[in-house]
């Protein structure tokens, strides 16, 4: 039982990392850079913590921390527009 909430979870974490990335892509919302990588890091804490938690979904657990992790990574690390002051 716990392995098909492994499998939901995993699902439905992947579903809401794929909407983030395409509601960013079609410019349906606008977050900052701070929160998709705050959002990556606590999708990868979560991946971690299931891993550890049970023992046969460690499968799984690595890719809810594979998903936060490629989140957080694939994100730029400055906004778009902004410049520093020296450049000119």
């Amino acid at each position: 039982m716990a392995e098909l909430g492994l499998i939901l979870l995993t699902v439905l974490i992947g579903l809401i990392a794929i909407a983030l990335h395409a509601g960013r892509f079609v410019d349906f919302f606008r977050p900052s850079v701070l929160q998709i990588q705050l959002f990556g890091i606590h999708i990868t804490l979560l991946g971690i913590v299931s891993a550890a938690a049970f023992d046969e979904g460690r499968g799984y657990g690595f890719a809810i921390g594979l998903i936060g992790l490629l989140t957080a990574a694939l994100t730029p690390f400055s906004e778009p527009g902004t410049s520093r002051s020296d450049d000119k």
